[in-house]
């Protein structure tokens, strides 16, 4: 695992972070546009109408308020009265899987106005498009296929359901549903700042600690880490993090706790700050 790598490495030249204290070896300056801020903006929101009403238009689309995504401004789900009226593949003949593919594909191509976050302040790889993603799952269900398109243009994977594109048509060739949670691109640390020995602390003080959760019945519940063989690491993840109007891209070390019932705490792998605490199970 690239953590126990890291720690490995670390361990030879006898890097120490005292109990409770965040050592974090980066100058100044490396911090001074971290971490990187979407934000929700009059601007943006314009940006995204003034693209869903040419989609809308160039498919003679009765008026539909576009349902998107908070800040992002992507389309969350396609509104349920314009399903199955935005023609995907037009030609006569078999629509099968690879037809499905190359019109998905060209879809993509022609719509980024419509699928990708319109924010390149600040991200010096541009905008976004079909060459920042990689086709993850493809499936037939059925009277439909359901696309799965992964972002692939940072250097770790994208947590907290981020980060992807889902598509679904129908046998028909027309589109059934959407959804994109693509992030913009922008620059971020390829390592971890803190210590491995700093992580270590960290889930060391997990030991001990609760977390609130509801039953099925909706009464309050706590679970209280016992031991720390209940504590684990994960490898890094880039982890967006909505706050009202905005969103932070950071770079994050996940730290799951818990024994059946789990949470993961994202710890920021730049700065050491605990950035986000979520539940890994229904209840």
């Amino acid at each position: 695992m690239l953590f126990c790598a890291i720690l490995m490495a670390a361990s030879l030249f006898g890097a120490c972070a005292a109990p409770g204290q965040v050592t974090v070896n980066t100058p100044e300056g490396r911090l001074q546009n971290y971490p990187p801020v979407i934000e929700d903006t009059p601007q943006r929101r314009q940006a995204a109408e003034e693209a869903w009403k040419k989609l809308t238009a160039e498919f003679h689309l009765p008026e539909a308020k576009p349902d998107l995504e908070p800040v992002l401004n992507t389309p969350r789900a396609l509104p349920p009265e314009l399903a199955g009226r935005i023609v995907l593949h037009a030609k006569a003949g078999v629509f099968g899987e690879l037809e499905a593919k190359e019109a998905m594909r060209r879809f993509i191509e022609a719509r980024s106005g419509v699928l990708f976050p319109n924010h390149t302040n600040g991200s010096p790889h541009g905008s976004i498009g079909l060459k920042d993603l990689s086709l993850v799952s493809f499936a037939n269900d059925g009277n439909f296929y359901r696309a799965v398109y992964r972002q692939a243009n940072y250097p770790f994977p994208i947590a907290g359901g981020y980060g992807e594109l889902r598509l679904t048509a129908g046998k028909n060739g027309t589109l059934l549903q959407w959804g994109s949670r693509i992030i913009p691109a922008f620059e971020l640390p390829t390592r971890a700042e803190i210590t491995p020995q700093t992580i270590q602390s960290i889930m060391d003080k997990m030991v001990g600690r609760e977390f609130s959760y509801a039953n099925i019945a909706g009464q309050p519940m706590r679970y209280k880490v016992a031991n720390r063989s209940e504590v684990s690491a994960k490898d890094l993840v880039v982890y967006p993090k909505q706050e009202g109007g905005r969103i932070t891209i950071h770079l994050a070390y996940p730290v799951e706790a818990g024994q059946g019932t789990t949470w993961t705490v994202y710890v920021d792998a730049i700065t050491g700050q605990e950035i986000d605490v979520k539940q890994n199970f229904v209840s």
